[in-house]
């Protein structure tokens, strides 16, 4: 498999797991099909535009849809079973924590993802590796926080959790590795993936955060 194939799968990948993400905000809020179909198409996209717009170019969702049309039809997909399942029994407060934890897996695989194809465009476009890791971290961010905003929630990278440090730092290893090092790039893009989900499911697990004015307060 060449690159250019491979970034277009992980993109994929990425773009389901950002669009089950969106959806799963929706069902959170009760919103309806539009509402749905619209947080899993701009959590999905939302980061790559960002991340194209800073370097100039037209943003590839925009050239080449698919990514869109594989978002609405996740959503439609989860709206459906989730119908159905309502409507063989009342949907209780252990399906929305189910929810939560599937939001919370897929949420994590899509980060690390998009903030390595954010990084994959900061080397093509000859970057140092400090812009390349901002541009990794708008990439894995940028759609969840256009998301919250859209169901007026206060961004949870804004407020808590190591997030975008998680993203940034994910795309400066790989410049480091592949620009610096000469690593080769598929293997690289692997082995940083394992590492960087593991990390992340490990920051859910301990509930790992950066300092804020609530933690700071004195009991």
């Amino acid at each position: 498999m060449d690159f250019e194939t491979f970034l277009l799968v992980s993109n994929y990948v990425g773009t389901i797991a950002f669009a089950v993400s969106g959806v799963v905000k929706g069902f959170k809020k009760k919103l309806d099909i539009f509402g749905i179909t619209l947080l899993a198409i701009v959590t999905a996209v939302g980061g790559g535009m960002i991340r194209d717009s800073l370097v100039g170019r037209i943003p590839a969702a925009l050239v080449e849809p698919s990514p869109i049309y594989l978002s609405i039809a996740v959503s439609l997909i989860m709206y459906v079973v989730v119908s159905n399942a309502k409507s063989e029994h009342p949907l209780d407060r252990k399906f929305y924590l189910y929810l939560a934890r599937i939001n919370l897996l897929f949420d994590a695989i899509g980060l690390v993802i998009f903030a390595l194809l954010g990084a994959s465009t900061g080397i093509e476009a000859n970057l140092n590796p400090m812009a390349t890791g901002i541009l990794a971290s708008l990439t894995g961010v940028g759609g969840g926080i256009i998301r919250d905003l859209l169901v007026n929630e206060t961004p949870s990278v804004l407020k808590e959790d190591v997030y975008a440090l998680l993203a940034f730092f994910t795309g400066l290893s790989y410049h480091l590795l592949v620009v610096e090092l000469g690593f080769s790039r598929i293997p690289t893009f692997s082995c940083l993936f394992l590492i960087f989900f593991i990390l992340r499911l490990l920051i859910i697990k301990y509930q790992i955060n950066l300092p804020n004015m609530e933690s700071s307060k004195k009991p």
